[in-house]
């Protein structure tokens, strides 16, 4: 018999620590909600696995690596059983070394325990359980945020009703995807939300955890059971809830208390339609891709060359030119961990960046199994992983070194790499 066990850890910083998500530095003023490591474990009584999401802005491989370690020592889950990813808020602490915002060293020491303790937690809660898969679709509050313009150029997140915009640049992935884990009296204890789209939408300097906590929490509520609701993030890395056709501002808490009311409803239509999963085992693969680093050309130098010359550079070419001025990692190779687990007649996909949502599409195009979560950001980060059309024109999102810090290509070596994993695990 299947067993499921669920665990929370607040993972707030102090406050006055440094907001990451931002090339500037933003030192938080309170707490105006809390940011949570959420842990599901599951186990069919041979395989063991852990679904974790942490609502910071990414979780990097040294702080995966160790939370792995630490949970598994306390609980015998493998660690590559253990996937942990990021809801990628950005009103939460920084949690990677960054020339333009300081990092509180005492919490990146102290987040993987953290982590680790929801794991723990969630292991010794275990109980027998069923699945439910659910599935809705949302097409109404996000949207791709890089547009083509009549004189040829591509841009990312245009003024509002800008003249000269033909269109979106590419697709949103508007599937939500659910995971309902019901206890032995059939109410829920626990609810896997997958969804696509950037959460910059709190804004300001006090801690959130956005539209991903709040569209929780309001699900949470709505049930007697009081279950643990994880929004666990897609390939979001191209989208976000900007309509540039509205006028009105779409930043703030009143537009994040909107947009997690519709998730919130489109979550509760999946979860009272979902379906049982036919067999419950549970399997894991993992990949480790040797990925170059992006190549430091003369073309990158000259421009921050250029940049420094500027009276008055933006935040984006001041930084890009930084990054360049101090990068060490041309012609190196980074080891890049692609993770698929299955979960009976579903499965997720870890991606350790910011994936284009082609991509995400892609690898549930092609997936063997009906319906697969993605989730972005897990274990670890590599920056932006955006589509090879996406360089030439390029945009914010795929300045080299700066957001995209591995080569062009890889995008589809990873999207390859997953599709593999899911039909192997299909058998």
């Amino acid at each position: 018999m299947l067993k499921a066990g669920t665990g929370t850890q607040v993972v707030n910083p102090q406050v006055g620590a440094s907001l990451g998500g931002y090339f500037h530095d933003r030192k938080s003023t309170a707490i105006h909600d809390d940011l949570l490591a959420k842990a599901l474990v599951l186990d069919d009584g041979r395989t063991q696995v852990a679904l974790v999401v942490c609502d910071v802005l990414r979780v990097m491989r040294q702080q995966v690596d160790r939370a792995r370690e630490l949970a598994s020592a306390a609980t015998g889950i493998p660690p590559g059983n253990i996937m942990i990813s990021a809801t990628h808020i950005h009103t939460g602490p920084e949690t990677h070394p960054f020339k333009h915002v300081p990092v509180d060293e005492p919490y990146l020491a102290a987040l993987p325990q953290m982590i680790a303790d929801g794991i723990i937690r969630a292991h010794a809660n275990l109980q027998p359980a069923t699945l439910r898969l659910g599935e809705e679709y949302e097409d109404r509050i996000a949207f791709n945020r890089r547009f083509r313009m009549q004189d040829g150029r591509v841009v990312f997140n245009p003024a509002k009703q800008a003249e000269g915009i033909i269109g979106p640049d590419g697709p949103i992935d508007p599937q939500l995807n659910v995971l309902r884990a019901d206890g032995e009296d059939g109410k829920p204890i626990a609810v896997i939300a997958n969804y696509t789209m950037h959460p910059d939408v709190m804004g300001g300097c006090e801690v959130s955890a956005d539209f991903p906590g709040q569209s929780s929490r309001i699900v949470s509520s709505l049930y007697e059971s009081n279950p643990m609701v994880v929004y666990m993030q897609g390939a979001c890395g191209n989208i976000n809830q900007r309509d540039i056709s509205d006028p009105r501002r779409q930043t703030g808490p009143e537009e994040v208390t909107r947009l997690s009311r519709v998730l919130a409803g489109k979550i509760l239509a999946a979860l009272e339609t979902a379906v049982p999963i036919s067999g419950e085992p549970l399997a894991v693969a993992r990949q480790l891709l040797e990925i170059k680093y992006h190549p430091l050309t003369d073309e990158l130098r000259a421009k921050a060359a250029e940049t420094r010359k500027l009276p008055k550079p933006g935040d984006f070419e001041r930084a890009q030119a930084d990054r360049i001025e101090n990068y060490k990692l041309d012609g190196k190779t980074a080891s890049v961990e692609v993770q698929a687990i299955r979960v009976g007649d579903t499965a997720f996909v870890g991606v350790p960046g910011e994936y284009f949502v082609e991509y995400g599409l892609s690898i549930k195009e092609w997936s063997p199994f009906a319906q697969t979560f993605i989730a972005e950001l897990a274990n670890g980060s590599f920056g932006y992983i955006p589509t090879l059309d996406a360089f030439h024109p390029g945009t914010y999102e795929t300045m080299p070194i700066l957001s995209a810090t591995l080569e062009p290509s890889a995008g589809v070596q990873i999207a390859n790499a997953a599709g593999q994993m899911l039909r192997e695990l299909a058998k």
